[in-house]
């Protein structure tokens, strides 16, 4: 399969900082966004911590011969950023969401925490391949969509994994067949949940590329108040 990427990170109109930070790995065929906590210090450093980490095991990584483990990777990341966070802050440490999406073969694999996101469009479907880790999607989970009339506000916003905190991290893995004329989409919250899926998806439908539509999601996102950082990749199969 022949892939065509291009990722792109955006401050917004309302934040003072960029706090995402991104990868790209064509020779790996691996993707990943990081949004860093806002609410702990240090996120902005904690996504590119996160993210140079990763760029630092693949370069170590054959990628004719060898593949990584997204949940040992992840989890790696996890611990280092852990303690670094927490020698720097101590009372509270820092954090990042991590997505991960790596292309093997006809298999995309993705390993996820937070509430960054990967979706697959394939032909008129649109499909969100990942579940946000956050107070919100728990509360929901357990009481059903009726529980978002008695959301407190700051549920959406707090999660309930991440990277750098907590000692023990769960990952979510998932596998399945990617075919020609698929798309690929990561982004961080800034995109989701600004835009409806919908939109995502028929700007994502548009015979265009990859860097085209990553600069026509963020001039939308932005075009409706820009109220967090923005970060996408796109990933065309053909």
């Amino acid at each position: 399969m022949q892939l065509t990427s291009y990722g792109t990170t955006n401050q917004g109109k309302v934040r003072h900082a960029n706090e995402d930070s991104l990868f790209i790995d064509d020779a790996h065929q691996l993707y990943a966004v990081a949004d860093g906590l806002g609410g702990l210090p240090g996120g902005a450093e904690a996504s590119q911590r996160t993210v140079q980490l990763l760029e630092q095991t693949m370069r170590r990584v054959n990628s004719k011969e060898e593949r990584v483990d997204l949940t040992e990777l992840i989890i790696g990341i996890h611990q280092i950023v852990a303690k670094e966070g927490f020698d720097a802050h101590p009372f509270t440490g820092a954090g990042s969401t991590l997505t991960i999406a790596q292309i093997v073969g006809d298999q995309l694999l993705i390993g996820h925490v937070g509430d960054s996101a990967a979706y697959l469009l394939r032909g008129e479907d649109l499909e969100k391949l990942t579940i946000d880790h956050t107070m919100e999607q728990e509360l929901i989970d357990r009481q059903g969509e009726s529980a978002r009339a008695i959301m407190p506000p700051e549920y959406p916003h707090t999660l309930t994994r991440c990277v750098g905190q907590g000692e023990i991290l769960r990952v979510d893995n998932t596998r399945i067949t990617v075919e020609a004329g698929d798309s690929l989409l990561l982004c961080t919250d800034g995109l989701n949940k600004v835009l409806s899926d919908e939109a995502i998806k028929e700007e994502l439908a548009r015979k265009q590329s990859p860097e085209e539509t990553c600069r026509a999601l963020t001039q939308m996102a932005n075009d409706n108040e820009g109220p967090d950082n923005i970060t996408i990749i796109v990933v065309k199969i053909s």
